[in-house]
């Protein structure tokens, strides 16, 4: 059973709060894609039908912490 939208919104949430650290720690490193997409990846996976909502919301929130999408590799 896919989670429920309070639940994605917690997950999305705790990522968020969690993204300064990643940032901090992996920024100088260049890991911090690979660290940021295993966490994400599995609140996307597990969207269903919010999916549209939680990637605005992980873009909304790369943005209010400076880092863009486009910064990706690949």
């Amino acid at each position: 059973m896919p989670p429920n939208l309070n639940t994605l919104e917690a997950q999305l949430n705790a990522l968020e709060t969690d993204l300064p650290v990643l940032i901090q720690l992996h920024s100088s490193s260049g890991g911090l894609w690979a660290a940021f997409a295993g966490l994400a990846d599995v609140i996307e996976d597990n969207a269903g039908a919010h999916q549209e909502l939680v990637a605005r919301r992980i873009s909304a929130m790369l943005t209010r912490h400076g880092v863009a999408c486009e910064d990706e590799p690949g």
